[in-house]
């Protein structure tokens, strides 16, 4: 397509954009109605064809990309020619120790990563067994399906996001029909370094697209064993009246197949005397319960809240957002137990101080 043409079907493209509703037939007859030659044509509404056959929106070339996302092309280009240029790095201590590197990225590709979130790549089937990164689905919920087991296995990824490198994003974009060229935008959006970030707008989602095939394997055959399975991103748990010989390298062998491996420090097998534990919510035989130290550190918080207020606590922690992380923690633990009355009355006097705090 030469240069004239091209500007002309943008033109064309933005005046369809002005239309509240537009259907196949539109860019048919917006293609149609172009100065490209027929082959040209044809390649257009192939794709055009297949955005809407797998319910994803038209994408033409990298110009198109800009307009969808409300970049300036330049931009758009030097976010995908050096997305490095477009991430902060930092560190966050581990609970096994040492630390784990995390990179957020700016405003700008975060906001352009979410437009692919919300409309590619939440197009795609998530497994009812993974409980992070999902709409109405938490970490209660993921605890809560092992209430009650005697015995216990947790198998973590090894590595999980690093593990997920550009080439599998790519062939994402490709099942739901884009070319190669716009399969490689979205994905050097997405990736950083040739695989995708922890701290990405889009990386969460991605993560649980690339191990649907892999929870749908492990759920099949732990229906035939009779043993619960859940997965919170990268952590696994299993859990029954037993846990089968044979069944631990069965898994691995499946975890292997899909392209992860296990961290071996983090197995863990419990049996029906031991204390369980899932994503750190203690998990007994008829409920789940927020951890005893965790319970006393978040009510040594709320007392001297509640005793000195809001202002000498900002003050004191010198952190604006203080209370709002204390209230975090409080709707953590009602997750967990949404029926516990110190939570919830802790909850409504907090709110009520800084009702009070912001109309005094």
């Amino acid at each position: 397509m030469n240069l004239l043409v091209y500007y002309q079907f943008v033109i064309l493209i933005s005046s369809l954009f002005m239309k509240k509703e537009y259907d196949i037939e539109d860019w048919i007859e917006l293609i149609n109605s172009s100065n490209m030659d027929d082959n040209g044509k044809k390649e257009k509404i192939f794709f055009v064809k297949k955005a809407y056959e797998n319910n994803v929106p038209v994408i033409f070339d990298l110009g198109h990309l800009a307009l969808l996302l409300g970049l300036k092309v330049s931009i758009l280009t030097n976010m995908i020619r050096k997305p490095i240029s477009y991430y902060r790095r930092f560190t966050i201590p581990k609970r096994s120790g040492g630390r784990r590197e995390i990179v957020t990225p700016q405003k700008s590709l975060l906001e352009a990563q979410k437009w692919i979130c919300k409309n590619i790549l939440n197009t795609f089937e998530i497994h009812n067994a993974a409980y992070a990164y999902v709409i109405n689905r938490n970490v209660a919920q993921n605890a809560r399906i092992h209430i009650g087991s005697r015995e216990m296995l947790k198998i973590d990824l090894k590595e999980f996001f690093p593990s997920i490198n550009i080439k599998r994003v790519r062939e994402l974009f490709n099942r739901k029909g884009y070319s190669i060229e716009i399969a490689g935008y979205l994905s050097y959006l997405c990736c950083l370094e040739g695989k995708i970030p922890q701290g990405s707008g889009s990386s969460p989602t991605i993560s649980n697209i690339i191990l649907n095939n892999l929870d749908k394997r492990i759920s099949k055959f732990c229906v035939n064993q009779k043993v619960q399975y859940s997965r919170y991103a990268d952590d696994l748990t299993f859990s029954g009246s037993e846990i089968p010989n044979g069944f631990e390298e069965f898994v691995i062998t499946i975890i292997q197949n899909e392209g992860f491996s296990v961290n071996d420090k983090k197995l863990k097998f419990y049996s029906k005397n031991h204390r369980k534990l899932v994503t750190g919510i203690l998990v007994t035989e008829n409920e789940i319960r927020l951890q005893k130290s965790v319970r006393r550190e978040i009510e040594f918080q709320v007392h001297y809240l509640l005793k000195f207020g809001v202002l000498d606590q900002i003050e004191r922690y010198n952190d604006i957002y203080y209370t709002d992380r204390i209230l975090g923690r409080l709707g953590y633990w009602r997750q967990i137990e949404p029926k516990n009355q110190y939570v919830l009355n802790s909850i409504k006097q907090i709110n009520l101080m800084q009702k009070e705090l912001t109309t005094s």
